[in-house]
């Protein structure tokens, strides 16, 4: 199993994502148990329930805004309200475990993930209901079901910006994080935990120009993916693979935004988790084709003088020059 070190490490670098989530629903939480007692919940009430989490982390009128402000409801409203309330105090009462995934072998990642975030989503869900039933537009049969599984694919933009972060353990036999692409989106981060043997190059097929991602062997800390504003994934994996950052804001072009990486000595040529020695060969090419600044062609191959003229045409911009 990964090593608590790693463990601690991953959790420290999405706590920011994880207390944040946890301050919109405790905002939440208390905004509907006010509206359930016909009272409101004051800015007071609400840093005193937040706080470990409100103290100079959370924008108290963003998240006050995550779910209506109290008022008096109708008596054919509170059995949706108090379900609801009841979701809310269900995933508080998870801590961190909500957001630590121990992957079951022989499934799929991103099913995995996916059940997960479900799960999650319900406290978005809850917030929805409340405010359907406010409005007398809550209909049981069509809404009641979303407080038990409210995937990631039906989350409005506002809900994905405020998707916390998740901490995966997962064997090298099912790290397949391409079957993650699907759920990054706005701010998503992901860190893995890969147990055994993996593929060197896991993490190549994830890369994109505002993706950052990090693939890590030893126990280093992930300073720049907790720092990162926006997609980020990163990985801890064994010895054998490759280790690098690709850092979004670090350059315009794919190689500049490779801010470190070290191939191993050796790549072991065996199937892991159905992936054969070919497939992932091409995942080592791939990585190898991103990071590495493009050869020069032609006689100014041969010329240094001539390599620095080529590549400095090929950072130049005549688009807009005329003839």
């Amino acid at each position: 199993m990964p090593s608590e070190e790693r463990k601690a490490i991953a959790l420290d670098a999405v706590r920011p994502r994880i207390e944040q989530f946890h301050a919109a629903l405790t905002i939440t939480s208390e905004q509907v148990r006010g509206l359930l007692s016909a009272s409101n919940s004051t800015e007071t009430d609400q840093n005193e329930s937040l706080g470990y989490f409100a103290k100079g982390k959370v924008n108290m009128q963003r998240f006050a805004s995550f779910a209506p402000k109290a008022k008096r409801i109708e008596t054919d409203a509170e059995a949706p309200i108090g379900a609801a309330q009841e979701v809310l105090k269900s995933l508080l009462a998870e801590g961190d475990d909500l957001f630590y995934v121990k992957g079951v072998e022989g499934r799929g990642l991103g099913h995995q993930l996916s059940v997960r975030l479900a799960h999650i989503g319900r406290a978005f869900a809850a917030a929805r209901i409340v405010d359907l039933a406010k409005n007398g537009a809550y209909k049981e049969d069509k809404h009641a079901s979303t407080l038990e599984r409210f995937p990631y694919a039906v989350w409005n933009s506002s809900e994905r910006a405020l998707a916390p972060a998740l901490v995966v353990e997962v064997s090298g036999e099912d790290f397949k994080p391409s079957a993650i692409v699907p759920l990054l989106d706005t701010n998503m981060k992901v860190v893995f935990l890969v147990k055994g043997d993996a593929p060197a190059a896991a993490l190549s097929r994830v890369i994109s120009p505002r993706v950052f991602v990090q693939q890590e062997t030893g126990n280093a800390a992930l300073e720049a993916f907790r720092a990162y504003e926006g997609i980020a994934v990163a990985a801890f994996l064994p010895d054998t693979a490759v280790s690098f950052i690709h850092d979004p804001s670090a350059g315009s072009t794919t190689y500049e935004r490779f801010v470190s990486i070290t191939f191993p000595n050796e790549v072991r040529k065996r199937a892991i988790g159905g992936i054969s020695p070919a497939q992932q060969a091409e995942d080592y090419t791939l990585l190898e084709s991103l990071s590495v600044p493009p050869e020069i062609a032609g006689e100014a191959a041969s010329d240094p003088a001539g390599k620095l003229s080529a590549w400095l045409l090929s950072q130049t911009n005549l688009s807009d020059l005329s003839a």
